[in-house]
């Protein structure tokens, strides 16, 4: 009520919103004023085939990002942040590590989301849009707009609005947003590495956020600089990638070894569990062409960083609601070469092939 949004007061559609399983165990986090009127909203035959073509073919692209592609790296990550010997991680090793978990937390995240939106669409809903191509970002507050996008709204709108937002100068606004960052970290988990992971994007909103406006005063035709999109992008990733780490990592003491080594390129190379015995002059010398986890890693980033995601892909049917800061690319004909009665087989095929991988 203090946000102006009414309550349930139906204890039947109470029920019903908070027992709507997709959304549960990944997100999106749901308002109720956007999901109770679609679960009361009737469809007529072609509208529910329609839904269970769209929805299962979603579903079936997020749980193939998952198995595919997300569980395919996780290994590579595992060998550094779980079992090798911290002294014998160096500068190419710690570096591939981190990568290899951004891409496992990135496909992971985006499949759960994929899944999450298809369910829904079997029964008819539209969930809102949670995931938007985070990697693409050209800053940190574009990657939070477009990483878990509905628990950005949540904190933005339930702690950085009441805590004051930008409306009292600015260091309250950069002590706001600390607040929030930290909050957001320890929302991941109870665990102090979550929280320095929330203070350390706290950092970044700060930086940003100041350099903005200098950008602003200054040069304001910077930003149109095809040179400066694209370091803003990449200095934006590995600031992203760095901030994983501690994610990742089981304890400050594993967190800072792993960042001392991402921090010394003349690091002596060591065998990592596995992993050959490179250093960074190696890395595409001898041992790089020859290791295919290292030419899957390459794949698998070219497909975060430059393709088309779920919701640009099927955006002309509207598989989500789409929320702020989400422009759409049209999408492509995805079922036109499938016969109109054949597409509710097809996807369940392309579901059971996927199960079996």
């Amino acid at each position: 009520m203090h946000a102006g949004t009414p309550p349930i007061r139906d204890p039947v559609r109470f029920s019903l919103f908070n027992c709507f399983f997709p959304h549960m165990i990944a997100g999106p986090i749901l308002h109720h004023g956007k999901i109770v009127p679609q679960l009361a909203r009737g469809r007529d035959a072609e509208q529910r085939r329609g839904d269970i073509a769209i929805g299962l073919t979603i579903f079936v692209v997020g749980l193939f990002k998952k198995i595919c592609f997300a569980d395919t790296v996780e290994p590579y990550a595992s060998l550094v942040f779980d079992n090798a010997d911290p002294a014998r991680i160096d500068f190419a090793a710690a570096w591939l590590a981190a990568i290899c978990y951004a891409l496992q937390i990135y496909f992971d995240f985006s499949g759960y989301s994929d899944m999450a939106i298809g369910l829904a669409r079997l029964f008819g809903v539209r969930l809102p849009i949670n995931f938007n191509s985070p990697y693409k970002a050209g800053s940190i507050v574009e990657f939070w707009r477009c990483w878990h996008m509905t628990l950005s709204q949540l904190l933005r709108d339930y702690l950085y609005i009441p805590l004051g937002g930008n409306r009292h100068g600015t260091a309250r606004r950069y002590a706001n947003l600390m607040i929030t960052m930290l909050l957001g970290g320890l929302w991941h988990g109870a665990s102090w590495t979550f929280v320095a992971w929330g203070g350390l994007h706290g950092v970044y909103l700060m930086i940003d956020h100041g350099w903005q406006r200098l950008v602003a005063r200054f040069c304001p035709r910077m930003a149109e600089w095809r040179a400066y999109r694209a370091a803003a992008r990449t200095l934006t990733l590995l600031a992203v990638i760095v901030a994983w780490v501690f994610f990742r990592a089981h304890s400050f003491g594993r967190a800072s070894q792993l960042i001392a080594a991402m921090a010394d390129p003349g690091s002596v190379a060591a065998p990592v569990l596995g992993w050959p015995a490179i250093g960074l002059a190696q890395l595409f010398g001898r041992w790089g062409p020859a290791h295919p986890g290292l030419w899957w890693i390459a794949i698998l980033s070219a497909v975060a960083l430059f393709a088309p995601n779920t919701q640009e892909i099927f955006a002309r049917y509207r598989p989500a609601l789409e929320g702020p800061g989400m422009t759409a690319a049209p999408g492509r004909e995805w079922l036109a070469p499938i016969p109109r009665r054949m597409r509710g087989a097809a996807a369940s095929a392309a579901l059971a092939l996927v199960l079996a991988v």
